[in-house]
């Protein structure tokens, strides 16, 4: 994830206050909302052991969707029930030895968050989130240049985290649009069975970064 990206998408959020017209105020004080959001997500370098050998993999830039369900409360808290999934496509192990297939992360995360009250359309806030992340291994996954190539398609289910900042921009007191970066990962490692008795890949941790922009719409009084 590049800082050009980050601060080009930042820019333009925050440009908008300076074309916004002029009826754009602080969103509803509290009641429920709801969001969706499309981002860009990218897996960094992860080790693992194949057949007890330490090594690295490498992954493409994958894309990322969320949904949740939250209740922003007086005191600038929010919390809320998301959900969210990623794709990423694996590309090498150590950099060199070509492999194929695909990974989904998906995730079930509860999110506190707080928004920073600057007495206008422009709010940035942090938050924090707990849960669950399955990771799922397929379409055939395996080192591609191999003849008859062990196949390492299965997944896993460990407990997860995500740490969020970002800003949010009120188009009207119902509506916000937001961007923000997001690192998620586990507390555990998953490991993967190939297709032959005896072989597995174990001891990989899930980690990523992704630049997410969605937009909230309230159905709080303000």
């Amino acid at each position: 994830m590049g800082r050009p990206k980050i601060t080009a998408g930042l820019l333009a959020v925050v440009g908008l206050t300076v074309f916004a017209p002029g009826y754009a105020a602080a969103q509803s004080e509290s009641g429920p909302y709801v969001a969706l959001g499309v981002g860009y997500d990218s897996m960094p370098d992860r080790d693992l052991k194949i057949s007890g050998f330490t090594v690295s993999s490498q992954w493409k830039h994958g894309w990322g969707g969320l949904a949740a369900l939250g209740y922003k409360w007086p005191s600038g808290l929010r919390t809320e029930a998301e959900l969210s999934g990623r794709v990423s496509t694996v590309t090498a192990f150590n950099g060199a030895f070509p492999w194929a297939g695909k990974q989904w992360a998906n995730s079930v995360m509860f999110n506190a968050l707080y928004d920073f009250n600057t007495g206008g359309p422009i709010t940035p806030y942090v938050g924090f989130g707990l849960g669950v992340t399955q990771v799922v291994w397929g379409d055939r996954f395996r080192a591609s240049l191999q003849r008859n190539p062990i196949i390492y398609d299965d997944e896993g289910i460990r407990m997860g985290w995500q740490g969020i900042a970002g800003v949010s921009y009120s188009v009207t007191p119902k509506l916000a649009l937001a961007l923000d970066g997001r690192i998620n990962g586990s507390f555990g490692d998953y490991s993967f069975r190939g297709s032959v008795p005896g072989t597995e890949i174990t001891n990989f941790n899930y980690r990523s970064h992704g630049v997410f922009a969605s937009a909230r719409y309230s159905f709080g009084k303000q």
